[in-house]
């Protein structure tokens, strides 16, 4: 992905189709909560796939769900909580207790319930999320495993606000085709690979509303959920806020590339705990993204370097690249790098953390190098 995402923040930071995209782009599971004025709503997501979602919203509850839907009246919806007060049991059961539903029914009717709770968190505009462990959730038997690209084309297709999409573009924007994988395999329909086919190398977002075929909104739902796909994007690169500590001064007495990496690797080591300790095993994931983040702005000797379980730097993924380049020529591109990767990760911590944390890992590494 292009850019971090913290443990929590503000959806007028993210909204949630970039919340679910750089989840699903940094491979977490966990609970994701939105929390928004009125509701709390919080989603499972487990293997790239959204598992459960719950509401804390009477509207959302299974048996208002079907009465809107006209899958019950008022008076047996009524009727089957009763049942549920008396049996201690659940809508559904009570709803399949009282011949309402077929089996088919309900496992069908939930899911459709569960889908709705998901697309209905796309335009919030306000509110916080929190990514937190996830928990166990055996007792719901009726689960989803909607691919996270599927939930976010199949939410922007529902929307309906014309203003909140207006206001994911801005005036004078220019669209690329991405060159990076796309989030996930998606099925486009006809009318959005239409789109997509629009976009060329730096055309004007009005350049492809103007030639598409759709209507002004709709293709702009398309663009937004390409964007969020990474099958498209804005070329603009997340700026990256200078730590305000200088590190030390890059060291100059080294003889050999190996000699360097082994200076920087205790360093990147000593971040992976830090980071580690206080999220658990994300941790890797979330600095193999800053490196990602950063990939186009450092040398291409680093271009296929692997992080190992411990955070240091694979040597051999790195070596094998300029075992026959000359250091004393090339030294200084080559610290460069890992001056680069070390803000990187320093700056990842910075978002997760805080401030607190991203001063000790600067201390220590002035001191060690001390």
């Amino acid at each position: 992905m292009n850019s971090h995402l913290p443990i929590s923040g503000s959806l007028a930071e993210f909204d949630f189709a970039s919340i679910l995209a750089r989840v699903h782009g940094q491979a977490l599971d966990g609970q994701l909560k939105i929390a928004a004025a009125r509701s709390t709503k919080t989603l499972w997501l487990q293997d790239g796939c959204v598992a459960f979602a719950q509401s804390s919203l009477a509207d959302d509850a299974l048996g208002n769900f079907l009465l809107r839907r006209g899958v019950i009246t008022p008076a047996q919806l009524e009727k089957s909580r009763g049942r549920m007060q008396k049996h201690n049991c659940r809508q559904g059961r009570a709803l399949l207790e009282m011949g309402l539903l077929t089996p088919e029914q309900l496992w069908s009717e939930v899911s459709a319930q569960l889908r709705a709770i998901i697309f209905s968190l796309f335009t919030l505009r306000a509110g916080r999320y929190d990514i937190g462990r996830l928990l166990d959730n055996d007792r719901e038997n009726i689960q989803l495993a909607l691919p996270v690209p599927e939930a976010i084309i199949e939410g922007v297709r529902l929307i309906g606000d014309e203003e909140f999409i207006e206001s994911r573009f801005e005036a004078g924007m220019a669209l690329y085709p991405s060159p990076a994988r796309a989030l996930g395999a998606v099925a486009l329909k006809p009318h959005e690979a239409h789109v997509l086919s629009l976009v060329v190398d730096a055309v004007p977002l009005e350049e492809v509303v103007a030639q598409s075929e759709l209507l002004r909104l709709d293709t702009l739902k398309v663009l937004y959920a390409l964007l969020k796909l990474d099958m498209i994007c804005d070329r603009r690169l997340p700026a990256r806020v200078p730590t305000p500590h200088a590190l030390p001064s890059l060291p100059t007495t080294f003889t050999s590339f190996d000699e360097a990496l082994q200076h920087y690797n205790p360093k990147f080591e000593y971040i992976y705990r830090v980071l580690s300790k206080e999220i658990g095993p994300v941790a890797h994931s979330i600095l193999t993204d800053a490196i990602t983040a950063v990939r186009e702005s450092i040398p291409p000797c680093f271009q296929a370097l692997e992080i190992r379980s411990d955070g240091r730097i694979d040597e051999k993924s790195v070596m094998k690249s300029v075992w026959y380049e000359n250091f004393s020529e090339n030294n200084s591109e080559f610290l460069r790098g890992l001056e680069e990767i070390l803000y990187a990760e320093i700056y990842a911590v910075k978002r997760h953390l805080g401030k607190e944390h991203e001063t000790l890992i600067l201390k220590w590494i002035r001191n060690s190098d001390n």
